[in-house]
């Protein structure tokens, strides 16, 4: 667990690298936590079985968000309309660690948000 780096690859689709199966996604995405990889919806087929809908995610910009039911080193899957993303967390927020995935696994996602309420609660734009 410790030896794995965070990626800042964030949501930048040039930024992501392209998987041609789940297996695959799967290793490229546990090499770095938050590394995000792309797997087109025409040769990943269905979500697997293993994940369940995620209630506690944000979907940036995804139709919908699916997590294993790992309580670390977890797997979260976005779908898209026409392909999905997969990357590792340190903490499954749907498992009860929701604090500990904000500090660690959403923290960039986390600051993003609050500079905007910054802005909007001072009268920015």
């Amino acid at each position: 667990m410790y030896g794995k780096r965070l990626s800042n690859n964030l949501t930048n689709p040039d930024m992501m690298e392209e998987a041609h199966s789940w297996n695959s996604a799967f290793r490229m995405a546990e090499e770095e936590y938050g590394r995000k990889i792309r797997l087109q919806k025409a040769v990943a087929g269905p979500v697997p079985p293993q994940f369940t809908d995620s209630p506690m995610s944000l979907p940036m910009g995804a139709n919908q968000v699916y997590r294993d039911q790992q309580p670390t080193d977890s797997f979260q899957i976005r779908e898209y309309d026409d392909h999905y993303t997969v990357e590792m967390d340190r903490h499954n927020p749907d498992d009860g660690s929701a604090l500990a995935h904000v500090v660690t696994d959403a923290a960039a996602y986390t600051a993003v948000a609050a500079i905007g309420a910054a802005a909007v609660f001072s009268g920015g734009s």
